[in-house]
């Protein structure tokens, strides 16, 4: 097998590429996992592997283990130092394996074969490798077909750098820091089922108004990503500041790319007028925001119109509320609800979960009960608390 002249690299650039996959110490993934199968069963043997090789050990990524071997007593150390593939015949007789604790010890390895992966030219971070506790030989026919499960996984690996680059991405088209609104506490989050989602939100400050968006494109993934990114790029090209209005011109924007993609999105959007504390808005389909009291009780902002995609112009009216000191508005995406039980009686626990608090001591709690469980959706919140009068700088409260 013929491999092009690699550029130069150096072992930092080699271990810098494998720290970006994020993948050592990373839960099982059944991408590799079904690879390992194939090649344990195609080249019967009772090992099959996908390593990973830092600036000192060797981790087993699949099938996963806790297992970490100094690299240096490894077959795998040496397999990352050629593009080709490195086979192992008898172990027991090459003196440069021989005496490697897998080798000499109770595993009793004689067979290995390794086909190193590559994150990016030349950076080969691990190999996908075969074990055998006996001494054998691979014909043409089988270098070829471990050349080609190697290609696969490194296919799964250099994919793990693309989507890093994509949540890297699609977090930096977020609100870079909470809007300079006097009187108020703004805070949005944003937590992806995987690497990327389908939701957004988004701020934007016009004098005293504060024009607010969340919305969650159907599905999640790369796809509903894209589609995310579509419906946020029309929102903010509408250029209209009443919020019904903004989801007219945004659906007649989409009509042609949500039809095209068999794709709908719900939207929330709303503008508040910082100065009195009157909130208008319009919500298509999105139904989970609501204005919590400090006493708990809460307010949902119910909304008539169906998902962009699915409703039509002038179906979407802008309805209007007030934010009064030490109210908090909150919207979400459904990823909320699977948090509780699943369904909207979970808003309870959310309203008592916000009433009083700091929108980041809020975001805190979400943050920990979506890291107790597996996601099913992705979860997406815009908390925007008025302070009590009491707290807000030279504010006047006009409810006293």
């Amino acid at each position: 097998m013929h491999h092009a002249q690699e550029p130069t690299v150096t072992e930092r650039d080699r271990v810098a590429a494998l720290q970006r996959l994020n993948l050592v110490d990373s839960p099982a993934e059944e991408r590799f996992d079904r690879i390992t199968r194939t090649a344990k069963n195609l080249f019967d043997v009772p090992i099959a592997a996908v390593t990973l090789v830092d600036d000192a050990n060797l981790h087993v990524k699949s099938p996963q283990t806790t297992l970490v071997i100094p690299r240096e007593e490894s077959f795998c150390n040496q397999a990352i130092t050629d593009p080709g593939i490195l086979v192992v015949p008898d172990a027991t007789a090459d003196r440069r394996f021989a005496q490697l604790p897998g080798v000499s010890g109770p595993a009793g390895i004689r067979f290995y074969a390794g086909r190193p992966l590559n994150a990016a030219p030349g950076m080969r971070v691990g190999t996908l490798c075969l074990y055998d506790t006996s001494p054998r030989e691979l014909s043409a026919d089988q270098l070829c077909q471990l050349d080609e499960l190697g290609a696969w996984a490194e296919a799964e690996l250099q994919d793990s750098a693309d989507r890093d680059r994509a949540r890297s991405i699609q977090q930096a088209l977020l609100p870079s820091a909470a809007p300079a609104a006097e009187g108020y506490e703004v805070l949005g989050m944003f937590l992806p089922r995987s690497e990327v989602g389908g939701d957004f939100y988004s701020w934007k400050e016009d004098g005293p108004m504060l024009h607010l968006a969340i919305a969650d494109v159907m599905g999640s993934g790369t796809g509903a990503a894209l589609m995310a990114a579509t419906v946020r790029g029309a929102i903010h090209r509408t250029g209209a500041s009443d919020p019904g209005t903004a989801l007219d011109i945004a659906s007649d924007l989409l009509t042609r790319d949500l039809e095209r993609t068999a794709t709908f999105a719900t939207a929330f959007l709303a503008t508040l007028d910082r100065g009195t504390g009157t909130l208008s808005y319009a919500d298509a389909g999105h139904g989970l925001s609501m204005i919590v009291s400090p006493d708990g009780s809460y307010t949902r902002l119910h909304g008539n119109g169906l998902p962009l995609g699915l409703g039509e112009p002038g179906s979407w009216a802008t309805s209007t509320a007030v934010l009064r000191p030490g109210d908090t508005l909150a919207s979400f995406t459904d990823g909320v609800l699977d948090l509780y039980d699943g369904t909207l009686a979970a808003l309870d626990e959310v309203a008592a979960l916000i009433a009083g608090a700091e929108p980041s001591t809020v975001a805190a709690a979400l943050r920990e009960l979506n890291c107790r469980q597996v996601p099913d959706d992705d979860l997406t919140a815009v908390l925007v608390r008025r302070l009590p009068a009491e707290s807000a700088a030279g504010g006047v409260d006009p409810w006293a």
